[in-house]
């Protein structure tokens, strides 16, 4: 299942329309059917918006499919725990955008290998 297909399944456990959804997150009127059509990536961009409008949505499930999709972060916790409960939301997201960084990077690895002709050539994270 695509990351587009994973979000739409989110928005519809939640009972929220595209149109809902792009205007919640500041997106141009189509952008959903767009993508759910396969005309295109969602950017990290868009998964910022989504990470601030929709806090329940496990980012981690929505990229990679592993996990659960909500998260609860409605749980009061003791005024100690609040960092640390704050600080690993903050490390899921960041492990959830060095996955979707990984995979784009093996993508790009696999469409530059298929261009003939097409010297690699370094770059300071490896090779392109």
């Amino acid at each position: 299942m695509r990351l587009i297909d994973r979000l739409s399944k989110y928005l519809s456990s939640k009972g929220v329309t595209a149109y809902e959804f792009e205007r919640s997150c500041n997106i141009a009127n189509g952008y959903l059917g767009k993508q759910l059509k396969g005309k295109g990536s969602v950017g990290s961009d868009i998964l910022e918006k989504v990470s601030r409008e929709y806090p329940d949505l496990n980012l981690v499930w929505l990229i990679t499919g592993e996990g659960r999709m909500i998260v609860n972060r409605k749980k009061q916790k003791p005024a100690g725990e609040e960092n640390d409960l704050e600080m690993q939301d903050h490390e899921a997201v960041y492990d959830a955008r060095n996955k979707l960084i990984k995979v784009l990077k093996e993508q790009i690895e696999v469409l530059s290998s298929s261009v003939p002709g097409k010297k690699k050539r370094k770059t300071k994270g490896g090779s392109l």
